[in-house]
């Protein structure tokens, strides 16, 4: 993420509006596009409310450098339940070239990249990852009224 600093409104805008972007009305019409403007809604959303929850107004460059695209880390510093939790990681399917062949797994705050560039998670999958994301979304409209 940018170093550039953004306001608490700024990022409750961006939420609203990636999330109008990110969930199609039907399940089948769901493509990568979709999944990472889903990524990019929650993780504006997670921001905003650790904002809202620190008193500040102004998500700063200490605050994007410390956190990044780590969901994980911004659900443990708002102390979300365990019942609210996102994947500890994810698998693509191995990526051959020739005779080479090079395994795919990353921390899920990197699957934004695989949404990115075309990839398909394969553990969980991208819908089972979609589910955990729309799960925390909920949770963040509770929190951001």
């Amino acid at each position: 993420m940018s170093a550039i600093p953004f306001t608490d409104r700024e990022l409750m805008r961006a939420w609203r509006e990636l999330l109008m972007v990110a969930t199609p009305s039907a399940e089948s019409d769901r493509l990568n596009p979709h999944r990472l403007l889903l990524f990019y809604a929650v993780e504006c959303g997670l921001k905003a409310v650790w904002l809202k929850r620190q008193s500040r107004t102004l998500f700063e460059s200490a605050d994007i450098h410390r956190m990044g695209h780590d969901l994980q880390q911004v659900l443990k510093d708002l102390k979300v339940g365990s019942g609210l939790s996102l994947p500890e990681s994810f698998h693509l399917p191995a990526a051959s070239q020739g005779a080479t062949s090079l395994q795919r797994n990353a921390k899920f705050g990197d699957v934004h990249q695989a949404w990115r560039y075309g990839g398909r998670c394969q553990t969980p999958t991208d819908q089972d990852c979609e589910k955990q994301l729309i799960k925390v979304l909920d949770w963040i409209r509770g929190e951001l009224k």
